[in-house]
């Protein structure tokens, strides 16, 4: 990033704004899949991948700001800082993120049948992420749009700070990069994608039994020649 005169702190902000409103978007989606995770788990193991290099831009990007507020860079004193609220809970909103995208990442190593604490983890990190992340959108929205449209539209500002290139050029490779990581990761996640088809299919074939069969073991009964005592081979059920 160039900083000349107020160049820095503004190219920063429209850096940090753009990517954002393109977080705020997938995590949109993201949250709409938490709805039904179950059937859709296939695409929240993809788009919390593809979440982990935008949001290590924008952590990259608002600690640069941090540093260099602090450090007393002129752009950005000038620029001035976040809200008190927001700068009191910024540190917080950082460690529940990596919490959430870390104990996301290990439920994929470890699978399905040994998640225990993670999950919960993973749950809880995401309702106390939810409520800061609730707070800081409120806080930055507004600015994020404005400031997005100015570095992206055109004709939106004839005095668009230097930089614009390097700008789009990492948001673009921050959002290509996270495509590319969940397609690379998605084989690692059959696990549980499997087990969630395994389920469904197992719920749709339980219909046709009479009976509470589900959890437990359905015997198979074959019969061999006339006369025969049954045999009985037992399999177990897919889904407990």
């Amino acid at each position: 990033m160039h900083e000349q005169g107020a160049e820095g702190a503004d190219g920063n902000a429209r850096l940090t704004g753009t990517v954002g409103l393109v977080l705020l978007v997938i995590l949109f989606v993201e949250g709409i899949t938490v709805l039904q995770v179950r059937q859709l788990i296939t695409l929240h193991i993809f788009l919390g991948l593809l979440l982990i290099p935008p949001t290590a831009l924008k952590i990259a990007s608002t600690g640069y700001r941090f540093v260099r507020y602090y450090t007393h860079s002129p752009s950005y004193v000038r620029h001035g800082p976040p809200p008190l609220l927001l700068r009191l809970t910024g540190p917080l909103l950082i460690i529940f993120t990596g919490a959430i995208l870390v104990t996301g990442v290990a439920l994929l190593v470890v699978g399905p049948d040994h998640r225990g604490l993670l999950l919960t983890a993973h749950q809880v990190s995401f309702i106390i992420w939810f409520a800061l992340m609730t707070l800081h959108v409120l806080g930055h929205a507004k600015e994020a749009a404005i400031l997005s449209r100015w570095d992206w539209w055109p004709r939106a500002d004839r005095a668009r700070p230097r930089g614009k290139g390097q700008r789009h050029g990492l948001m673009v490779i921050s959002v290509v990069a996270g495509v590319a990581l969940g397609l690379a990761l998605l084989p690692v996640a059959s696990p549980w994608t499997t087990r969630a088809n395994l389920g469904k299919h197992s719920r749709h074939e339980g219909a046709a039994h009479v009976g509470p069969t589900s959890g437990r073991a359905l015997p198979q009964v074959s019969f061999g020649n006339p006369g025969d005592r049954p045999a009985v081979n037992v399999k177990e059920s897919l889904w407990p």
